[in-house]
C-alpha cells in the first residue's frame, strides 16, 4: 500500500550579468511523508462445542493510535467444514472475507492509544467430529499501514462440556467475615454433563464450611483443597448456582489479597485430583447443591470460556506482627564467629505472596561496624561495598516459599570476620511493610553486637 507523498517545485527567476545570464531552477526537494501510525490486533485460540452446543465467542483486541481508519479484514476459508462464525452488524462481509473496521466502543486509554474490541460468534458445523480443527485468518490494517495476516486455531470439542462464570472481586472484607462465595457454570457442551466435580484451592487464612459431598485436603503453600462431587444432569445451554454460595469464613491468618480459584469438570470426564493431596471428609449437616439460574444461554460471552474462576478478596487486613531477630556474639580480632539473624511471624496474620509468586518474608542485615561476611548464605545478596564514604554492605534475605507461617522463624546464619575496631553495633531490619506495616513497628530492627 503506497504512502502519500507531497513533492514541490521551486524555480529561481533568470537574472542578467554582465557577460552572461545566469538561470538556476532548485531542485525537487525529498519528499514530506506523513506518519501513518500504527495498528495492532490479536485473537486468542477457542474451542467450540460441537453442533447443539452454544455458540463461543472469541474477541479480537484492536488498538491504534495515529492511524486513519484502523481495520481488520478476516479470511474464513480455513474453517470449512469445522466452525461458522458470526460478526456484529457494524463489520462487511465479502465472500470469505470480512473487514470490521474500529469497533464504534472503542475508547482511548491513558496514552492516547484507541482499544476495542471485535466479537466473533464461533460455531460448530454439523458433522464436524471430535478434535476437529481450521483456522480463521485476520490482518490488521490501516491507511498507509501494512498488516501480515495471523492465524488463530479454532477446534471443536464433542460431548459434556461446562464452564465457570465467576470472576468476582470483593472489597471491604475483614477476619470474622463469613462470606457467600458464587459458585456459577453454564453446561456448554453439545450434550448433557451428568454430576459435576468441583475443585476449589482456597489460600491459607480462608475456611471453607463443611459439605457431605465434598472432601478436604492440605494443599502447598497452607492452603486447603476442595473437592465436591455434585449429583444431577445439566442440560446444554443451561447455567446454575450454589444457592446461598459456598460459605467461607475470613480466618485470623488471612492478610491481604486473596484469590480463590475455583474449577468445574463434568464428573465423567474429570481428571485425576489434585496430586498429593489427600482428601477427607468433614462432619457436616448438608450437601453441595446446583439450581437452575436464568434462561437458557445461546452464545457464550468471551468472559465465559474456562472451566476455572476465580473470587477475589482485596486487602484483607488480618493482624500480624513480624518481629527482627539480632543477635550478640563475643570474638578477638582475627576471629571469625557466626551469627544468627532473621525475623519471626508473632502473627495471627499470615503474609501471603502467592498471587504474585514472589517471596513472603525479607529481611535486611548490616553486618557491624569492624566486620566483614565471610559466607554468602543462600537466599541472600549483598549491596553497597562498605568502602569509607559508601553505604555500608547491606544483606538482603529471602524466606525460600510464598507464605510466613504464624509462629514461624526464619533465621540465616552469617560468619562475621573480625577486623576491627568494632565501633558500632550491626542491624537486622524489616526494610518495607508487606503486605502492610504490621501492627508492631518498634520491633521491626534489632541490634547485632560483637564484643
Amino acid at each position: 500500500m503506497a504512502l502519500v507523498r507531497v513533492t514541490r517545485t521551486f524555480q529561481v527567476g533568470a537574472a542578467a550579468l554582465a557577460a552572461a545570464t545566469l538561470v538556476g531552477m532548485a531542485a525537487n526537494p525529498a519528499a514530506a511523508e506523513t506518519d501513518p501510525g500504527w495498528v495492532s490486533g490479536w485473537l486468542s485460540d477457542t474451542t467450540v462445542g460441537a453442533a447443539g452446543a452454544p455458540g463461543r465467542t472469541a474477541a479480537l483486541s484492536l488498538s491504534s493510535s495515529g492511524a486513519t481508519n484502523p481495520r481488520v479484514v478476516f479470511d474464513l476459508s480455513g474453517l470449512t467444514g469445522v466452525a461458522t462464525a458470526t460478526f456484529p452488524d457494524w463489520c462487511v462481509t465479502a465472500g470469505a472475507g470480512v473487514t470490521c473496521p474500529m469497533p464504534p466502543t472503542a475508547t482511548p486509554d491513558e496514552f492516547g492509544t484507541l482499544n476495542g474490541t471485535v466479537p466473533v460468534v464461533l460455531r460448530g458445523v454439523p458433522g464436524a467430529a471430535d478434535g476437529a480443527a481450521g483456522t480463521i485468518g485476520y490482518t490488521v490494517l490501516a491507511d498507509g499501514v501494512d498488516g501480515e495476516t495471523q492465524q488463530a486455531a479454532v477446534s471443536v470439542h464433542a460431548g459434556p462440556d461446562v464452564v465457570s462464570l465467576v470472576n468476582e472481586y470483593v472489597d471491604d472484607v475483614d477476619t470474622g467475615d463469613t462470606l457467600a462465595m458464587q459458585v456459577a457454570l453454564t453446561s456448554a457442551g453439545n450434550v448433557a454433563v451428568s454430576g459435576l466435580r468441583l475443585t476449589i484451592r482456597f489460600p491459607v487464612g480462608l475456611e471453607p464450611a463443611a459439605y457431605r459431598n465434598c472432601g478436604y485436603g492440605a494443599g502447598g503453600q497452607l492452603s486447603t483443597i476442595v473437592v465436591c462431587v455434585i449429583p444431577g444432569t445439566f442440560s446444554p445451554g443451561l447455567s446454575y448456582q450454589v444457592p446461598g454460595g459456598f460459605a467461607t469464613t475470613v480466618g485470623p491468618a488471612a492478610l491481604g489479597d486473596k484469590r480463590i480459584v475455583q474449577t468445574v469438570e463434568p464428573a465423567t470426564t474429570a481428571g485425576p485430583p489434585p496430586e498429593g493431596v489427600v482428601l477427607e471428609r468433614r462432619p457436616a449437616d448438608s450437601a453441595l447443591r446446583l439450581r437452575q439460574v436464568g434462561v437458557p444461554v445461546d452464545v457464550l460471552s468471551a468472559d465465559h470460556q474456562y472451566p476455572s474462576g476465580q473470587y477475589y478478596l482485596r486487602d484483607v487486613p488480618g493482624a500480624f506482627d513480624v518481629v527482627a531477630l539480632g543477635a550478640a556474639a563475643t570474638g578477638s580480632v582475627g576471629d571469625t564467629v557466626t551469627v544468627q539473624v532473621g525475623i519471626r511471624n508473632d502473627g495471627p496474620g499470615v503474609p501471603d505472596g502467592t498471587i504474585s509468586g514472589g517471596h513472603a518474608a525479607l529481611f535486611a542485615f548490616v553486618p557491624p561496624a569492624g566486620t566483614v561476611v565471610a559466607n554468602q548464605p543462600t537466599g541472600c545478596s549483598p549491596t553497597g561495598d562498605g568502602e569509607g564514604g559508601e553505604e555500608p554492605v547491606t544483606w538482603y534475605c529471602t524466606k525460600p516459599g510464598g507464605v510466613f507461617a504464624a509462629g514461624e522463624t526464619f533465621l540465616v546464619g552469617f560468619d562475621l570476620r573480625i577486623d576491627g575496631p568494632l565501633d558500632a553495633a550491626g542491624e537486622v531490619r524489616i526494610p518495607y511493610g508487606y503486605p502492610r506495616t504490621d501492627d508492631n513497628p518498634a520491633n521491626d530492627s534489632a541490634p547485632v553486637t560483637i564484643s
